[in-house]
């Protein structure tokens, strides 16, 4: 996985994926993508629930984009 194709599969969910911002998976993937920039507070609630749920922000992004790749499979070669 490269970042920037996860940066690419999130644009792409948000412009043709119907209530992309409601999706808890992708609102997850915006917290990961804070997380892996550290753009989050060390005190934030945010990253004490990431850290619980993976070892590391990579981890967390590989994570997450084996579940994009699921979500956009269909999509992803148009």
């Amino acid at each position: 996985m490269k970042y920037l194709d996860l940066l690419m599969a999130t644009d792409w969910l948000a412009r043709y994926y119907p209530k992309y911002y409601g999706n808890e998976l992708m609102l997850l993937a915006d917290d990961i993508l804070k997380w892996f920039r550290n753009e989050l507070p060390e005190d934030s609630s945010t990253l004490k629930y990431l850290q619980s749920l993976y070892d590391s922000p990579s981890d967390a992004l590989r994570a997450i984009w084996k579940e994009m790749q699921l979500l956009m499979g269909p999509y992803w070669g148009n």
